[in-house]
């Protein structure tokens, strides 16, 4: 089955940048990732934060979504010659936070676990006769419960963002 981000990653990779005529080019990949306010409004918080806040939710906190449930863009960028090039991946999920504004951070790794699970699922399966599989759907409404969907406006803003064609606000 293909999923929904399949079709946006390859939306995303025709969102581009023409390079030109080029000798020799250095290529990276960049992970960008953007918290959205309820009103939309677009924030990119640095994924050393990011990372800092699962690592430990209690000393790394955003104050800003305390008590909410928001909405988070993780963008891989190409980037060429120091440059954003081309989006290679975008994943939408919800974020919650608690009252002092900490991360939700077993929720968060409950629903990354299940998505691995899921990723997995298709190949453990093929190696065990089929009339013996069990298949469980727990994992898949776990991953599920924590994705949200963009309108075409506001992934285009995302994609904008990552590609640094638009200014967005820091976190």
């Amino acid at each position: 089955m293909r999923r929904r981000t399949d079709a946006l990653v390859t939306a995303a990779l025709r969102y581009g940048r023409n390079p030109g005529p080029e000798t020799k080019v250095s290529v990276s990949y960049s992970t960008r990732i953007y918290i959205l306010g309820p009103d939309d409004t677009l924030y990119r918080l640095a994924s050393a934060k990011f990372s800092r806040m699962v690592d430990d939710p209690k000393t790394h906190r955003l104050v800003r979504f305390a008590g909410q449930r928001v909405r988070m863009a993780e963008v891989i960028v190409e980037v060429r010659d120091r440059a954003p090039y081309a989006v290679v991946r975008l994943v939408y999920e919800i974020l919650g936070f608690d009252a002092e504004g900490r991360l939700d951070r077993d929720t968060f790794i409950r629903r990354n676990a299940a998505l691995a699970e899921l990723a997995i699922d298709p190949v453990v399966l093929r190696m065990v006769d089929a009339e013996k599989a069990v298949v469980s759907a727990g994992s898949r409404f776990v991953a599920r419960g924590g994705f949200w969907h963009p309108s075409a406006a506001l992934e285009r803003e995302i994609l904008r963002a990552a590609l640094d064609e638009t200014p967005c606000k820091r976190l």
